[in-house]
């Protein structure tokens, strides 16, 4: 059963390039990062050498406030996210030329600087695209599209390197990225700018990106939940392989099947999203993800069998998936279009940074306390992380609240979508 709109955000030629662009370079992403491991254990053999491919990829992503604000400067934002596209292109080719470990470490670099310039442009650019249509419901196709991605990319890339080998693997990404490129290259991309708007400076406008972020209650709280969140919960990730080993004791098949289901889960919990589209109360949604999240990690860190395990974190997983959409629907919807960049820039850079701090401690506190209350302390983590996050926006200045969580800001209304 469709929600009302599904015909109009369908009928949008500009979104419908954009979503198959994004879609298959999603399933490139993840048969790339496979088959990078791959290579770096095939030279190397060193389990430190993958952990340092997986840093040079992450390292970028510190100066993410720095794209965004070229992100929002831009003109015409389609032409760096179709050079991005091309130069991701050329550097995966390079990749499979490469035998030496430190030019490897520096083209993986590269790839990072490239997901850094593209995620706040074309995340800013959203608004433009959909037009007066259905955000939460494009945000959510997008989300659903990329956790499949997630499930299906790296049984795709096992596959493709097992049948025709690495260097294969990383032609077929390097193709899903000039495919992407042309898709984009038909997707006109409203400036958020005035005709009549003048530069204001690169480092004034950091600065002002900064300052709106600090005084704009509901997309602060946001970002700070978008660190804490992936904080809390990612820190359950080293946990996964000893719940199914140890604990529960069905082996790596058992693994497997837990991860596919958190990733089942997130691609329910987009789906729920696109269905339900504007009819969603994206407050209410954002927050029942967090607690229920945390509930499920609960049961998770109680579960006497596995199949319980299994269900508790689909549960979590279906969370996620409805955490990601909201937000991104949120600061879509109440962040000026001419700060959006800088605004997910710094989302970005704290989710990055939080997943860097919570596998790093992740392992240590599951060497301390064992796998299931490592998911308890997560729970704990998350319940704290919601309230804090609703004392946030409870707190903010009675303006603002009056204003609505889900109301768009009249200047910056994007104009109807060209078909």
């Amino acid at each position: 059963m469709e929600g009302p709109g599904n015909n109009s955000l369908f009928g949008n030629a500009r979104f419908m390039r954009l979503w198959a662009g994004q879609g298959i370079s999603f399933v490139g992403d993840a048969i790339s990062l496979v088959a990078l491991i791959v290579l770096v254990v095939d030279l190397t053999g060193s389990a430190a050498s993958v952990g340092g491919v997986l840093v040079a990829r992450l390292i970028p992503t510190l100066f993410s406030p720095l794209a965004g604000v070229l992100a929002d400067r831009l003109r015409d934002r389609r032409r760096l996210l179709v050079g991005v596209d091309i130069a991701r292109a050329g550097i995966i080719f390079c990749v499979i030329f490469t035998e030496s470990v430190p030019l490897l470490y520096f083209l993986v670099f590269l790839l990072g600087c490239c997901q850094t310039l593209f995620n706040p442009t074309i995340r800013s650019a959203f608004p433009g695209v959909v037009g007066d249509g259905d955000l939460t419901r494009a945000n959510a196709l997008i989300s659903g599209t990329f956790s499949f991605s997630v499930a299906a990319g790296p049984a795709a890339a096992g596959l493709l390197i097992a049948f025709v080998g690495v260097d294969m693997a990383f032609f077929i990404d390097a193709m899903t990225f000039l495919v992407s490129a042309a898709f984009l290259a038909f997707v006109p991309m409203p400036s958020s700018r005035g005709e009549d708007e003048e530069d204001e400076g690169f480092m004034r406008e950091f600065r002002e990106g900064l300052s709106y972020l600090r005084h704009a209650r509901l997309p602060l709280a946001l970002v700070i939940g978008g660190f804490l969140l992936i904080l809390a919960e990612n820190s359950t990730v080293p946990a996964e392989i000893f719940l199914a080993r140890e604990t529960f004791g069905v082996g790596d098949t058992g693994y497997g099947i837990l991860v596919a289901c958190w990733g089942m889960g997130m691609i329910f919990g987009s789906g729920v999203m696109a269905w339900l589209g504007d009819r969603a109360n994206l407050i209410l949604f954002y927050f029942i993800s967090i607690f229920l999240a945390a509930a499920a990690h609960l049961g998770t860190g109680f579960a006497p069998l596995f199949i319980f395990a299994l269900a508790a974190l689909t549960i979590a997983g279906v969370c996620n998936g409805v955490d990601n959409v909201a937000t991104d629907a949120l600061l879509q919807k109440r962040v000026p279009r001419k700060f959006l960049g800088r605004v997910y820039s710094v989302l970005f850079l704290g989710r990055s940074g939080g997943e860097v701090i919570a596998l790093a401690i992740g392992g240590l506190i599951v060497d301390a306390i064992g796998p299931q209350d490592t998911y308890l302390l997560a729970a704990a983590a998350l319940a704290a992380v919601g309230f804090f996050i609703l004392f946030l926006i409870a707190t903010a200045p009675k303006k603002e609240r009056e204003r609505g969580p889900e109301s768009r800001i009249e200047a910056e209304t994007p104009e109807k979508t060209a078909k």
